[in-house]
C-alpha cells in the first residue's frame, strides 16, 4: 500500500513549510492545497482493505499512481527550496543579480504550474479510487485507532530480546533438556547421558524459535560449567569468514581487544590457524546462528576442532544441512507450542499487568481462537498478540480475528508454516498507523542481525521528516514511535540503557527483516543492494527507490537516481570498501541522510560540493579514509547530526573552523585522532545537545559561551589550568542539564573543586574524570550517578568513602586514582553496585570490606595492584558475585586463593577444584561462578614482558 509514501511525503512537506517558510513565501498559497490533497488521499487509503489490494490488479495500478503523485509533490517542493537557496547565496555583480531575479520569477511560475498539475492529478485519482467499493481497513474501526498521533508516553509494556529478558519465553522444557544433554552429556540430575553429539543442528522454519532456543542453551548454567568458554556468532546469508573468526577468537579470550586490532592485518589462513589452535585447548561451545548454506559450513568448519570435546550448535532453515555436516551432527527440530503455551505467551503480550480483559471470557475466547490459528509458531503468536495490545474493545478484537482468518485461508501447500508467518506479518504491517509505517520500513536498510542503536535511529527518523514538530521535532515523540513498534513485537530489544532503562539498541528478527525489505521495495520506499549489486536508479520509474542501502561488497556509489533521499553504505569489519569517486554529490542534491560506514574514497576526501546538499540533515562518516571535512560543510544549514570517526592509521588533516555555521546542529560526535583547529568556534550552536570528543583547542572565552543546552559533553587533552577552569565556568556546567560528562586534562592542570559536579549535576548519570585532583580537594559526587570512572587522579582521599554513598551507582572504575595504602568499604556502602574495577592502585596494600557492603556486586576486576596482599574475607558473603578477574597480579597474592604451580594463566569454576588446589583463602572465592587468573607474576615487580 502507498500509505507509507503518502504519510512520509505529507509530513515532510509540513516540516518544510515550518522550517523553510522564507524560501516558500512565493508559493505559499499553492503548498497548502498540495498538502491537503495528500491528506485526502491518505484518508481514502485507510479504507482500502489490504487483502483487496493484494488481489485487485486495477487497484494496485491506482495506488502506484498515487505513490507517484506523492513523490512528485516531494520533488517539486525540495527542488524549489534548493533553487531559491542557491540564488540567495549568489554573490557578484549587479547584472548577475538581475539574471537570478528573472530566473526566480520564471521558476516560481513553473513551480506554481507544477503544483497545480499535481493537485489536479491527485483529485482525478481520488475520484477513481472512490469508484471502487472497497472494504473497511483492517482493524481500523473503534475509537482506539488514531492514525495522526502516537500513544502517550509511559503506556508501553516493553519486550526484550531473549538474552536480556526471559519474561516472554514459555514452554520448550523438553527441547531445552534434550539439547543440554546433547552438548554437555549431562542430564537434569547431573548424571552422564548415553547420547552426546559433536554438532547439534536446530532446524526449522522461520518463526519457530530456533535462535531463542539456542540462546537458552548458550546461557544454561550446566552448559557454562561444562565448557571453559562459549562464543556466539551470527552467520546470515552474507557471511564474512574473517569477521566470524575474529569474533570467535575474541569471545573465547584468545586475544584481548588491543591484540585484536593487530589481527586485522593477518591473512585468513593465519586466522584459521589461530582459531583452530586456540580452540584445541580446553573445552569450548560455539554457536553459529542463522546458517543458510552448505558453503557457509564448509567455510567455517575448517577452523573448528571437533575431536577434543568441543561442541557446535547451529540454527538453520535448511533441512539438508545436517546431513551435509556428517554423521556426527544430530539434527533437532523444535517442538511447536501447545495450545496452552500459545495462550500463555499471548496473554503475556496482549494484556498488561492487572488488565481486566485477561479474566474476561469473551476476550479469552477470541484470543484462544486466534492463537490456535497460529499453529504453535511463537513469532506468529507474538505478532498477533502485539496487534491486539493496541485494541481495547471487543469489536476491534473481532475485526482482527476476522481479517486474520481471511488471510490464513490463502495458506496452502508446502511451507505452510512459512506462509502463515508471512500472512501474520502482513496483517501486522497493515494494522500500523500511518505515522509508523515509514519508521518500520526504514529498518530495512540495516544489515542482517545488525544491532541498531536507538538514539541514532531516532535521529535518522527526525532527519527524514517522519516525526512531527515545527522547527524542533520531538525526540520524545520518536521514542514513543519506537516503543510502539516494540510493543507490537515488530522489533526486538537487544540492550537497555543502564542509567535510564530506556531502549539502547534493537534488531529485527530475520523473518521480519525479509518481510520489511520486500515491502520497502514494493513501495519504492527503500531498496537494499546485496554485495556486488549496483543496480539502482535506472531510468525505469518503477525502480526509482527513494532510499538506497548498499551492503558490504559494493564497489561504487550509484549515480543515476537524482531522487534518492537517503544513501547508506556498510563495509566489512576489518577492511574498507573502495566506493566513492568524483563529484557524486551533483547527482543527489535532495539527500537528507548520508551514512558511509567502512567505505573509502579514491583520494581520502569528500567532494568540495558536499555543501550543496541543502536538505542534508544526518551525516555519518565511520571507519573511512576521509582525512578531514571539506570547508563547504559549513553550508549545510539544516544539518542536525554529524558523526566523524577517523582511523588512527589514516593520515589526517586539520578540520576547517566552520562548524560554528551549523546553527541547527544538535549532535556532534568525533572519534579517533581528529585534528581540531586552534581557536575552535562552537558557541553559536545554541541547539547543540551532544558535543563528544573534542580536544582542548578552544579559547577560554569560547568555552564560557558554550550552549547551556548540552546533555552530553566529552573534552580530551585539556592542556592548561586556564582551559580546565574555563570548562567549569561554562553555562553547560551550571545549567543542570548534563547527563553524561567526560573530561581529560594534562600538563600540570589540577581539579581544584568538586563543587560544580555536586551542586549542578542533579541529572548527571555518567561521570569520567581523567587527570590529577588537587590534594586538598575533598571528593564529592552527585547522588544521581550510575557510572563513575576515575583515572590518573592521584588523590590522597579514599575514593570509596565518597563513592560508597552513591545510592544509584552500578559501575565504578578506579584506575591510578588513589595513592593511599588502605581503602575501606563500610557497611551499607554501594547498595546498587554491580561492577567494580580496581586498576593500577600502586600503593594499595590492604582493602577492607565490612559485612553488608556491595550486596549486589556481580563482577570484580583487579589489575596490577601489585602491593595488595590478600582479598578481603567478607567477599565470601556477597552471594551475587559471579565473576572475578585477577590480571597481572603477583603469584604470592594468587596462591592465597588457588594453587596452580608456575602457570601464568588459569581459571577456577565453582565446584570444580581438585583436592589440594585451594589456597588458605580459597573459601573466599569458592562460591564465585568463574575466577580468571591472567598473566600471573612470579614475584612482585617482575617485568611484564616475561608473563
Amino acid at each position: 500500500m502507498a500509505s507509507s509514501s503518502i504519510a512520509s511525503a505529507a509530513q515532510w512537506i509540513a516540516t518544510q513549510m515550518a522550517n523553510e517558510a522564507n524560501f516558500l513565501l512565493d508559493v505559499e498559497d499553492e503548498i497548502p492545497h498540495l498538502q491537503q490533497e495528500l491528506k485526502h488521499i491518505q484518508q481514502l487509503l485507510r479504507d482500502v482493505d489490504s487483502a483487496e489490494e493484494e488481489k485487485n490488479g486495477q487497484l494496485q495500478i491506482f495506488i502506484g499512481r498515487i505513490r507517484d503523485i506523492a513523490f512528485r509533490a516531494e520533488d517539486v517542493v525540495d527542488t524549489y527550496i534548493l533553487k531559491v537557496a542557491s540564488w540567495n547565496a549568489e554573490d557578484g555583480c549587479f547584472l548577475l543579480g538581475c539574471v537570478c531575479f528573472l530566473a526566480n520569477i520564471l521558476h516560481i511560475h513553473q513551480v506554481g504550474k507544477d503544483i497545480q498539475a499535481i493537485v489536479k492529478d491527485s483529485q482525478q485519482e481520488f475520484e477513481r479510487v472512490q469508484r471502487f467499493q472497497v472494504p473497511r481497513a483492517i482493524a481500523r474501526e473503534g475509537p482506539s485507532n488514531d492514525n495522526n498521533r502516537p500513544k502517550q508516553a509511559g503506556n508501553y509494556k516493553v519486550l526484550t530480546y531473549p538474552h536480556t529478558d526471559d519474561a516472554h519465553f514459555v514452554g520448550r522444557e523438553a527441547d531445552i533438556e534434550k539439547l543440554v544433554e546433547l552438548v554437555s552429556g549431562m542430564n537434569y540430575s547431573g548424571q552422564r547421558c548415553s547420547q552426546e553429539a559433536r554438532v547439534v543442528a536446530i532446524v526449522g522454519a522461520g518463526g519457530v524459535g530456533k535462535t531463542t532456543l539456542a540462546r537458552k542453551i548458550y546461557e544454561d548454567e550446566r552448559v557454562k560449567r561444562h565448557f571453559s568458554r562459549v562464543a556466539w556468532v551470527t552467520i546470515s546469508q552474507q557471511w564474512n569468514r574473517r569477521v566470524l573468526l575474529l569474533d570467535i577468537i575474541t569471545q573465547i579470550g584468545a586475544v584481548d581487544r588491543e591484540e585484536r586490532n593487530s589481527l586485522k592485518d593477518w591473512t585468513e589462513r593465519q586466522l584459521v590457524e589461530k582459531t583452530h589452535t586456540s580452540l584445541s585447548v580446553k573445552l569450548h561451545l560455539i554457536v553459529l546462528d542463522d546458517m543458510w548454506t552448505t558453503e557457509a559450513w564448509d567455510d567455517i568448519c575448517v577452523a573448528l576442532p571437533l575431536n577434543n570435546g568441543n561442541k557446535v550448535i547451529f540454527t538453520t532453515r535448511n533441512n539438508d544441512l545436517p546431513s551435509h555436516v556428517g554423521r556426527y551432527c544430530v539434527p533437532h527440530k523444535p517442538t511447536l507450542l501447545t495450545e496452552k503455551e500459545s495462550l500463555e505467551l499471548f496473554k503475556k503480550i496482549a494484556f498488561g499487568d492487572g488488565d481486566i480483559r485477561a479474566t474476561t471470557d469473551d476476550f479469552l475466547r477470541l484470543g484462544t481462537e486466534m492463537t490456535q490459528k497460529c499453529e504453535g509458531l511463537p513469532l506468529a503468536v507474538s505478532i498477533v498478540a502485539g496487534i491486539l495490545w493496541t485494541k481495547h474493545t471487543l469489536d476491534e478484537w473481532k475485526q482482527v480475528g476476522k481479517n486474520f482468518g481471511s488471510l490464513l485461508l490463502k495458506v496452502k501447500g508446502p511451507d505452510r508454516y512459512g506462509k502463515s508467518v508471512y500472512q501474520t506479518l502482513l496483517l501486522s504491517y497493515h494494522d500500523l498507523p500511518d505515522y509508523l509505517k515509514p519508521c518500520f520500513l526504514y529498518l530495512a536498510q540495516f544489515p542482517e542481525d545488525y544491532e541498531i542503536q536507538s538514539e541514532k535511529l531516532i535521529q535518522m527518523w527526525i532527519a527524514e521528516g517522519f516525526v512531527p514538530g515545527d522547527e524542533n521535532p520531538s525526540e520524545e515523540v520518536a521514542r514513543e514511535y519506537l516503543n510502539e513498534l516494540i510493543c507490537r513485537c515488530m522489533v526486538l530489544v537487544v540492550k537497555r540503557d543502564r542509567f535510564t532503562t530506556e531502549v539502547y539498541s534493537i534488531r529485527l528478527h530475520d523473518v521480519m527483516r525479509e518481510f520489511c525489505i520486500a515491502k520497502a521495495k514494493d513501495e519504492r520506499f527503500l531498496k537494499v543492494l546485496p554485495p556486488n549489486d549496483q543496480r539502482v536508479g535506472t531510468s525505469s520509474t518503477s525502480d526509482q527507490s527513494r532510499r538506497v542501502s548498499m551492503l558490504s561488497g559494493g564497489t561504487s556509489i550509484p549515480t543515476q537516481n537524482s531522487h534518492i533521499r537517503s544513501f547508506i553504505q556498510y563495509g566489512v569489519e576489518g577492511s574498507r570498501t573502495a566506493s566513492l569517486r568524483g563529484s557524486w554529490t551533483e547527482h543527489f542534491k535532495l539527500l537528507r541522510v548520508l551514512i558511509l560506514d567502512g567505505v573509502e574514497t579514491h583520494d581520502g576526501y569528500l567532494p568540495k560540493t558536499l555543501g550543496n546538499l541543502k536538505h542534508l540533515r544526518y551525516l555519518a562518516l565511520i571507519d573511512t579514509n576521509i582525512k578531514t571535512l571539506p570547508e563547504s560543510i559549513g553550508n549545510l544549514s539544516n544539518l542536525l547530526y554529524l558523526e566523524y570517526e577517523l582511523d588512527w592509521k589514516i593520515e589526517r588533516e586539520t578540520l576547517p573552523n566552520v562548524l560554528w555555521k551549523l546553527k541547527q546542529l544538535r549532535h556532534l560526535y568525533f572519534d579517533g585522532p581528529v585534528m581540531f583547529p586552534e581557536g575552535l568556534k562552537l558557541h553559536t550552536l545554541t541547539n547543540l545537545q551532544t558535543l563528544w570528543s573534542i580536544t582542548g583547542t578552544y579559547s577560554e572565552e569560547e568555552m564560557e559561551r558554550i550552549s547551556p543546552n548540552l546533555l552530553k559533553l566529552r573534552i580530551e587533552d585539556i592542556k592548561s589550568q586556564r582551559l580546565l577552569d574555563a570548562v567549569f565556568r561554562s553555562p553547560c556546567m551550571t545549567s543542570n542539564n548534563l547527563v553524561k560528562l567526560e573530561l581529560d586534562w594534562k600538563n600540570g592542570a589540577e581539579l581544584k573543586s568538586m563543587e560544580p559536579f555536586y551542586n549542578h549535576g542533579q541529572r548527571l548519570h555518567w561521570l569520567e574524570l581523567r587527570g590529577k585532583i588537587r590534594e586538598d580537594c575533598p571528593l564529592h559526587f552527585p547522588p544521581s550517578l550510575v557510572e563513575l570512572r576515575l583515572y590518573d587522579n592521584k588523590t590522597c582521599n579514599d575514593p570509596m568513602v565518597a563513592a560508597g554513598r552513591l545510592g544509584q551507582l552500578k559501575t565504578l572504575w578506579l584506575s591510578s586514582t588513589y595513592v593511599g595504602a588502605e581503602m575501606t568499604c563500610n557497611a551499607g556502602f554501594f547498595p546498587q553496585l554491580e561492577d567494580l574495577y580496581l586498576i593500577a592502585l600502586d600503593n594499595l596494600e590492604e582493602w577492607r570490606v565490612e559485612e553488608g557492603a556491595m550486596p549486589r556486586l556481580k563482577k570484580l576486576f583487579i589489575y596490577k595492584c601489585l602491593k595488595l596482599k590478600r582479598l578481603p574475607k567478607e567477599l565470601k558473603s556477597i552471594c551475587s558475585l559471579q565473576e572475578l578477574v585477577l590480571w597481572k597480579m603477583p603469584r604470592s597474592f594468587c596462591h592465597w586463593l588457588f594453587r596452580q604451580g608456575d602457570k601464568t594463566k588459569y581459571e577456577y569454576r565453582a565446584g570444580a577444584a581438585n583436592e589440594g588446589e585451594g589456597g588458605e583463602d580459597f573459601h573466599i572465592i569458592q562460591h564465585i561462578s568463574i575466577v580468571y587468573f591472567l598473566q600471573v607474576f612470579a614475584e612482585e615487580g617482575e617485568d611484564e614482558a616475561k608473563c
